[in-house]
């Protein structure tokens, strides 16, 4: 949450990245206690032909939520984020099919769907950057925000 009580969300500013992953790494160990990037709510999509790297995360615009037939997935407004029930959770991948952003990830071990949820508010990814790639922002202005700014 912003400070202001807003919900707030993480900026990319992916220009800067330098693809060294970090924010997979921490992101795993605060919500898995392993390193383990395949586990990870981030992930950094690397075009080494063209040097591009960018990471890729839910930006909560909810629009999965009502795609889950199993209300696995709700929105918990005091941290703003979009939460996945894993008892409830039964793997059918409806929600991954429905983010238009592709930001919804299945963890290959536990077979629940993961979806960034801002590590509770204090999100591990932006504090760790080395780059300062990644920043905590008013989700309102998350769309404005331009992959490529800098």
């Amino acid at each position: 949450m912003a400070a202001d009580g807003t919900a707030s969300g993480i900026g990319i500013n992916a220009k800067a990245c330098s693809g060294c992953r970090m924010c997979e790494q921490v992101c795993v160990f605060f919500h898995e206690r392993e390193f383990n990037p395949r586990r990870a709510r981030i992930k950094v999509l690397i075009n080494e032909k063209e040097g591009i790297n960018a990471p890729l995360l839910c930006s909560q615009c909810k629009s999965c939520i009502s795609t889950c037939n199993r209300d696995a997935l709700s929105w918990d407004d005091k941290v703003g984020v979009v939460r996945v029930d894993a008892e409830k959770c039964n793997n059918c991948g409806l929600c991954i099919e429905a983010c238009e952003e592709g930001a919804i990830f299945m963890d290959p071990i536990s077979g629940i769907v993961n979806i960034c949820d801002l590590c509770n508010g204090d999100p591990e990814c932006v504090k760790w950057c080395p780059e300062d790639v990644l920043s905590l922002i008013d989700s309102s202005d998350l769309k404005a925000v331009p992959a490529d700014s800098a």
